[in-house]
């Protein structure tokens, strides 16, 4: 078809246009015809945008809670920097580290995306945390809402063995609730979900994309375009349909009216016989009778065919409320508010029992809160739980009841509402009942009116058709029919008139929907490449155009991948590494929409499977994200944190442990060289430390803390003198198996010289420390001084490590001394 004029762009300063007001602009400059662009106005939806009821301006996230939740036992927090940044949860495998971020997800979309699709034996068991039975499962995520970051905490607890006997709540700081849909809008969890978890790196690639298809079209607007081409598709279809019911009711009329002896039925035959039926005959032998009668006619044909409220179906609305209202009523005498303040003060006695080492009862002082208390207290809190849970259940089975009974009654009919008549009085105490709230009343109500509306109706409809029939006699049914022909064969006609309009109609909308639909997409598959390239720079494997086709519910995101130039399909032909790169090129435009209200993203373990050079433009990615976003990522790996060192990028480093029994502890990690002293510190002043332990286990720490040092001076050093990249900085250390040669690497660039002279520049004595380390010449340390004096000479020559790159390459000349290895 012909290029379209354009619309003249907006001022720069006007807000962006919806997609509505641009297909609207497109409309009032095409060459369609004056018809064809009314159908297109007239079928046009209303904008739809996501509803943003749930929360008021950014969210933010404060801290993440578990407590007998997967690899966490007892409750512990992860405490978050607020505010856009880049925050690093580090720890080994097993250490929990993932059971927050799983933790996080849980407490807001009430699932999980790790375990949707594995409901086995394993997860049903393994969700709660087997070393701590006594402690309450619970996830929760404070989080800082609006402009003022007004902190609500939003907490899953389970009630039972059942992964999904759970509840949510949302919680103020001052202890008042508010409802979980009002805090996070969950139409915006969907389509802008701010969670990565490490499953759906690869999964979420699988396939043709449908997901992440549909929660493109909805957050660019285009589901608006996807509705309104079916609604022109349906009335195109529509005319078809017109078209073939006139022939199937013409054909089944001329089949009636032939068997009739009657002057009127062979005019009717003639009238409908030839290729086209004469409408206008038709409609003058209806009226030829008396065109004062036809109004009369009119209205007894009506009444003839009238139909009132469904018995059966009624009864079966209010039997089911009444069932509801019982249930609930029910609910109230159980006293649910009461079973709830008893679970929370049994919840707290449970709490108070795992703090307190008295067993002693502290209301009564005389009773013992034993293990046997404590699994009566916990049966009786999930038993009071379920009992608060039935009770709002049947609550909102009320709801629902009386919505369906409401659905059920119809208002009254066009032609009757301006009678004064007992009919259409009892038809308006009908439609008046959909205003009744009160179950009980409306089920009453509702129940009366319907058994007298449907018997008046069934009065009216038979008086009626005895009148007709008495008019007629055999005619007049056929009257009827033709009535109703009429009004087939006049919708036809117009149909037929309004079809070639329909097609143009949809052709131009097919072409345009293709146009906005690219340039809405335009800056998402721009970001794309951008986080693909800083990903993949090296790669052979280029991400060009990314394209959306189909409609939602049918359609794919196409990528348009190609290999040194040479179009292949992205799945066969990425490594696990640029498969997970592309899953981030896909989710970060995703997460990162204006219109999403999620201030923060939550990102597991994006670094597996990728090469140092994916790894810092990970660290890059994250980087520029976390400039206006809050960048949760966890990890075991130990790449990123290198990187992030080596392009000195600004983050914060979470540290995550396991000890025995599902203790889960979090320290952050500012100087690791630092907190390596620290450690050994620790371990010196103790008075009590065995001596064994004091002579092996006390020089192996400073040990590390210097290893530590020469790791981060290395590091600068191969970066900022030598230029090297990062593949090439972590090989050598990889290299590195002895102190010396991580001291050599640190202060002459090279783990195969001998450092004894340029340790003892920058520390007199130093390389005799270093010896002592595995040589344990340092000889017994009795003493705590002893100890603490050795923990003083390493945090001097590690200090003298760190500050000796800024002294430039001088002992780089005493590289060749000799001296053991």
């Amino acid at each position: 078809m012909p290029e379209q004029p354009q619309p003249s762009p907006s001022d720069p300063g006007d807000a962006p246009a919806s997609v509505r007001e641009l297909l609207l602009a497109r409309l009032d400059v095409s060459e369609l015809a004056p018809e064809a662009r009314a159908v297109l106005r007239g079928l046009l939806p209303d904008e739809r945008t996501m509803s943003g009821e749930g929360s008021v301006g950014p969210v933010q996230l404060r801290s993440i809670t578990a407590a007998g939740w997967r690899g966490i036992g007892p409750r512990t927090t992860l405490e978050l920097p607020p505010g856009p940044g880049l925050v690093v949860v580090a720890g080994p495998n097993g250490s929990g580290k993932s059971s927050f971020a799983e933790a996080a997800e849980t407490a807001l979309t009430g699932r999980n995306s790790r375990w949707d699709k594995r409901r086995t034996g394993d997860w049903k068991q393994g969700w709660r945390n087997l070393h701590s039975p006594d402690v309450t499962p619970e996830v929760s995520v404070e989080l800082g809402l609006g402009e003022h970051g007004e902190p609500v905490t939003v907490r899953r607890t389970w009630y039972g063995a059942k992964v999904d006997d759970a509840r949510t709540r949302a919680e103020r700081a001052d202890g008042s609730e508010r409802k979980p849909d009002e805090v996070v809008d969950a139409e915006a969890l969907r389509l802008a979900r701010p969670f990565l978890p490490y499953s759906e790196l690869g999964s979420m690639i699988n396939g043709t994309l449908s997901d992440l298809h549909d929660a493109f079209f909805k957050l660019l607007g285009l589901e608006l375009l996807a509705e309104l081409d079916g609604r022109v598709k349906d009335a195109a279809s529509e005319c078809e349909q017109a078209g073939k019911r006139e022939k199937e009711r013409t054909e089944q009329l001329l089949g009636e009216l032939a068997t009739l002896d009657d002057p009127r039925a062979r005019d009717a035959v003639e009238a409908l016989s030839g290729t086209r039926p004469d409408t206008g005959r038709v409609r003058a032998l209806l009226a030829s009778r008396s065109p004062a009668a036809e109004p009369e006619l009119a209205r007894l044909r009506r009444q003839a065919g009238l139909t009132g409220p469904d018995p059966q179906e009624v009864s079966g609305a209010v039997a089911r409320l009444r069932e509801a209202a019982a249930r609930a009523e029910d609910a109230r005498h159980g006293s649910a508010e009461n079973a709830r303040r008893l679970a929370k003060l049994l919840e707290a006695a449970l709490d108070h029992r795992r703090r307190s080492p008295s067993p002693d009862c502290p209301v009564c002082g005389t009773g013992q809160l034993d293990q046997a208390w404590a699994e009566r207290a916990r049966a009786e809190v999930e038993r009071l739980q379920s009992e608060a849970a039935q009770a709002e259940s049947a609550l909102q089975g009320v709801v629902k009841a009386r919505r369906a009974l409401h659905d059920v009654i119809e208002p009254v009919p066009v032609w009757l509402q301006t009678e004064d008549s007992p009919l259409a009085e009892l038809w308006r105490q009908w439609a008046l009942c959909r205003s009744v709230t009160d179950a009980s009343e409306l089920a009453g109500r509702a129940e009366r009116s319907a058994v007298a509306l449907e018997d008046a109706c069934r009065q009216v409809r038979e008086e009626s058709a005895r009148q007709l029939a008495d008019q007629d006699g055999e005619w007049q049914p056929m009257a009827v029919r033709l009535t109703d022909w009429l009004a087939v064969a006049e919708a036809a006609e117009a149909a037929r008139a309004r079809r070639p309009y329909v097609n143009k109609a949809r052709a131009w909308l097919r072409t345009v929907i293709d146009e906005l639909r690219d340039e809405r997409l335009r800056p998402f598959a721009e970001r794309s490449q951008e986080v693909w390239q800083q990903l993949c720079e090296h790669s052979s494997v280029t991400l060009g155009s990314v394209t959306l086709a189909g409609t939602p519910g049918r359609g794919r995101v196409e990528l348009d991948v190609t290999v040194d130039d040479m179009t292949a399909p992205a799945y066969s032909v990425m490594s696990q590494g640029e498969l997970h790169s592309l899953a981030l090129s896909l989710f970060l435009p995703r997460a990162t929409h204006d219109a999403s209200p999620f201030g923060f993203l939550v990102i597991d373990d994006p670094v597996q499977s990728m090469d140092p050079q994916k790894v810092e433009g990970l660290a890059r990615v994250l980087d520029t994200v976390a400039k206006d976003r809050q960048v949760i990522v966890f990890t075991h790996d130990t790449r990123l944190q290198q990187a992030i060192v080596h392009l000195g990028i600004r983050a914060t480093v979470l540290r995550v442990t396991r000890q025995s029994d599902s203790v889960v502890g979090v320290e952050r990690v500012t100087d690791p060289v630092e907190q390596a002293l620290a450690e050994a510190r620790a371990v010196s002043r103790d008075p009590q430390l065995p001596q064994d332990v004091a002579d092996h286990v006390l020089p192996a720490m400073c040990r590390g803390a210097v290893e530590v040092a020469c790791l981060a001076t290395a590091r600068r050093r191969l970066r900022d003198e030598h230029g090297l990249p990062l593949s090439e900085v972590e090989k050598r250390i990889a290299s590195l198996e002895r102190t010396k040669e991580y001291v050599a690497l640190a202060l002459l660039g090279d783990g195969k010289l001998h450092p004894h002279y340029a340790v003892e520049q920058i520390m007199p004595g130093g390389w005799q420390l270093i010896e002592a380390f595995n040589s344990g010449a340092h000889g017994p340390l009795p003493t705590v001084d002893d100890r603490r004096t050795l923990v003083s000479r390493t945090k001097g020559l590690a200090r003298a490590i760190l500050r000796s790159d800024a002294r430039g390459s001088g002992a780089a000349g005493a590289g060749n001394a000799g001296g053991a290895r």
